[in-house]
């Protein structure tokens, strides 16, 4: 491939990320998202297997919200524990949705289980996206 065809298809690539982009940023304008900050725990090891074994069966089970997604913090750069052990995050389509959700038998299911795992305790974050 020569330089100008690698070009055309880089910017062709480029310009359907961007419409890709454009388009989830429509999608969720106006949305809720909930982000769960996870603080470190006693035993990492008895937290990820309630984590992942329990609680998040119970988020499935409560078919709540238009995305959910966990992720694990790393070290800061010099090595030390990051200022929090893993983070999760919900994404509703409005306030009202997000009510709804959070008031049902399911839901309240999973707040009441968050404290038989997060030993380090959770620091809860409300962001209206725009």
């Amino acid at each position: 491939m020569d330089r100008r065809t690698s070009l055309i298809a880089a910017l062709t690539l480029a310009a359907g990320a961007a419409t890709a982009g454009e388009k989830a940023r429509t999608q969720l304008s106006g949305g809720i998202k909930v982000t769960v900050l996870y603080g470190h725990p006693k035993s990492p090891e008895d937290f990820e297997k309630y984590y992942f074994g329990t609680h998040m069966t119970l988020v499935v089970a409560a078919k709540a919200g238009k995305r959910t997604e966990t992720s694990k913090c790393p070290p800061a750069a010099d090595g030390s524990p990051g200022p929090y052990y893993r983070m999760f995050e919900i994404w509703f389509e409005s306030q009202d949705d997000m009510t709804a959700i959070t008031a049902t038998p399911e839901w309240k299911k999973v707040v009441a289980d968050v404290p038989n795992y997060a030993t380090g305790g959770i620091t809860r974050i409300v962001s209206k996206l725009d």
